[in-house]
């Protein structure tokens, strides 16, 4: 069975009646088009695994950032797919393996839980008879404001006229957005930012006017060690001040 889609295209639908290798033809004007025949491989049955279902939980939210710390959790169940064996491993941000608990609830329905430690991607594998369920492996992302930090000239004591320099270091935070910003006497300075090696934030802004400043440094709307950070910009004495 076909049928014309949009934009040129067609849509094909076919229905194997045995299992093993099939051959699947497709022609353009009685001719053969480019790859065709392709093989079909079709298997008796599909396996117990695809009947899993994940019914809820933290590890579903892909487009989340979590907090390293947090126990993201996973709720499978299995009640369609017979008996077996549930197992889950993660592969953490370094390439370890890091261990996932699986707590049984009632009416074969379980419940996952990560715990995570460093900044970075984790992909759990999750797996009913040795083979993968729907969706698996599931991508976490995970951020580590803990992990970062700064340091330089610019977050001590200066003069006007000393451009404020310092360096923001992300190498272990994982996931996340950094934002920087400086404020003073005249409320909101400009901050120059530029990536240096290894995860490294070049930091600059050029405090104009004297007073207290103040230098908020955050990961993921989460402030890092030691931010806010506070200053004093004082005047240069002249020649002939003590």
């Amino acid at each position: 069975y076909q049928r014309r889609v949009r934009g040129g295209k067609f849509r094909g639908t076919y229905n194997a009646k045995e299992s093993g290798d099939h051959d699947l033809f497709v022609y353009w004007s009685n001719e053969p088009v480019p790859g065709s025949p392709f093989l079909i491989h079709v298997e008796d049955s599909l396996p117990p695994s695809s009947m899993i279902k994940t019914t809820g939980g933290r590890m579903l939210q892909t487009d989340t950032v979590h907090r390293a710390g947090d126990s993201i959790e996973l709720d499978v169940d299995t009640q369609d797919a017979g008996d077996g064996q549930l197992a889950a491993v993660a592969i953490g941000p370094k390439g370890d393996a890091v261990p996932v608990e699986i707590i049984a609830n009632r009416n074969r329905t379980f419940t996952l839980k990560l715990l995570t430690s460093k900044g970075g991607r984790y992909l759990v594998n999750v797996y009913f008879n040795g083979s993968h369920i729907p969706n698996s492996p599931f991508k976490v992302r995970v951020c580590n404001p803990e992990a970062i930090w700064a340091e330089g000239p610019g977050l001590m004591d200066s003069f006007v006229g000393e451009l404020g320099d310092f360096q923001v270091f992300t190498r272990d935070a994982g996931h996340g957005t950094l934002s920087v910003r400086v404020n003073g006497p005249k409320d909101k300075f400009r901050v120059d930012m530029w990536k240096g090696a290894d995860r490294t934030v070049n930091c600059r802004y050029n405090p104009e006017v004297a007073g207290k400043y103040t230098i908020n440094i955050k990961w993921e709307d989460e402030h890092v060690k030691g931010s806010p950070f506070s200053i004093l910009v004082r005047k240069r004495p002249e020649n002939g001040d003590s």
